[in-house]
């Protein structure tokens, strides 16, 4: 068991390492290869794994939308593979969700997968909190040189924290204890990085979240509960606000997203010309940086991508991969839905549909899904909530 164990550890920890170690995935993917050419050499059975249709589904839609898009820039290889933005790069960034689940399919890793996610937690808090405090940061950056990052992978990151405290709350309560420290320390972090676009996917997470458990859970409350969990949702999305608001107080272009209006202006005009297969994955930047497509108001130099992941697979892979992704988005939330309904006790098809809907509405106003960082942490964290599903109802 213990290959097992230490691969999924690794895999776990290779998911959140670029960055601080930009080869930190490399190295998952070298220990993944020998564990599963060890498993082969011990004729160990290959896993069956089976995944609701709406999940295929969605994977087929959106990764062949972009592949066939990219076929019409295969001028620029770097569309394909090798770029910032790639077919094959979005495609890769599935892999820690394919690992995990090969690793754990016929062997339980939950705990060991938990346990590392807890201690990079504990690590990304601890050190981003003291690093603000002894180099006097403006913003807390902690390993990831960028507070946004800290903002998209919280926005994921609450809600397992939250579900693995609950879970393992009777069976382990070592994970309880650690889980309830956690969880401030997660939203102090949160509060000191200052992302307003984290205040918007977090609302829009909470009241998403709790209408559908009021729906399905709502005869266990009385009318009185019921009214007090709405009005302490309605209270944190003012609360958001707020603060958001509050962040840039002062700076009118600050307040209105700095230049994300004319990127979003920029990327419609690049659709326009391009509708059906856009301008190429990797093209956005060298189009925006100059020519027709660059604003004369623009002043913010280097910008990647247009801050905004359904205009931006829009303005690169035109409608072929704009309508991929939203039906991926759809599929993906259909599939979720369908989960918590069939199984409303399932804390961790739950924390999996509060990270989606974080990330995604984060996504209007950042790259979440488009990010290398944050687009393997997403398959991770799905890889280990599908481990759980198994483990936990198809197994019965």
């Amino acid at each position: 068991m213990w290959p097992a164990a230490f691969t999924a550890a690794v895999v776990t920890w290779g998911a959140t390492a670029y960055n601080y170690m930009n080869t930190g995935f490399s190295v998952a993917m070298i220990v993944f290869a020998l564990f599963a050419i060890y498993t082969l050499i011990k004729r160990e059975k290959i896993p069956a794994i089976r995944l609701d249709r709406r999940l295929i589904e969605a994977f087929v839609i959106f990764y062949a939308s972009l592949f066939v898009s990219t076929l019409f820039h295969l001028d620029a290889v770097k569309n394909l593979y090798g770029g910032y933005f790639s077919a094959f790069g979005f495609l890769l960034y599935t892999l820690p969700l394919w690992m995990l689940l090969y690793i754990g399919w016929n062997r339980d890793i939950r705990k060991i997968a938990c346990l590392t996610l807890y201690i990079i937690l504990y690590a990304l808090c601890l050190y981003g909190i003291g690093k603000y405090i002894v180099m006097g940061e403006s913003r807390l950056s902690s390993f990831y040189h960028f507070p946004t990052r800290i903002g998209m992978m919280l926005d994921m990151f609450l809600p397992f924290t939250a579900a693995i405290a609950l879970y393992y709350r009777k069976k382990s309560p070592c994970f309880f204890k650690a889980g309830v420290i956690l969880l401030p320390l997660e939203l102090v972090t949160l509060y000191l990085a200052e992302v307003r676009g984290s205040m918007m996917g977090l609302s829009a997470a909470v009241v998403v979240t709790l209408l559908l458990w009021l729906h399905y859970q709502g005869k266990l409350f009385s009318r009185k509960n019921r009214i007090l969990l709405i009005g302490g949702a309605v209270l944190f999305v003012l609360a958001a606000v707020l603060y958001a608001v509050f962040l840039r107080w002062g700076n009118m272009n600050a307040m209105m997203g700095g230049e994300r209006f004319l990127m979003w202006e920029s990327s419609w005009h690049m659709w326009l010309d391009h509708p059906l297969t856009g301008i190429g994955l990797n093209g956005w930047q060298a189009a925006y940086a100059s020519g027709p497509y660059h604003p004369a108001a623009a002043k913010e130099a280097g910008q990647i991508m247009p801050h905004n992941v359904f205009i931006y697979f829009f303005a690169t892979a035109g409608l072929l991969g704009g309508l991929g992704y939203v039906a991926y988005c759809v599929l993906v939330f259909l599939y979720l839905l369908h989960r918590i309904s069939r199984h409303q006790d399932d804390i961790f098809g739950w924390a999996l549909l509060f990270a989606f809907i974080a990330a995604t509405v984060h996504g209007l106003t950042d790259q979440t899904f488009i990010l290398k960082l944050t687009g393997r942490i997403f398959y991770m964290l799905m890889g280990i909530s599908l481990l759980f599903e198994k483990w936990e109802y198809r197994e019965s």
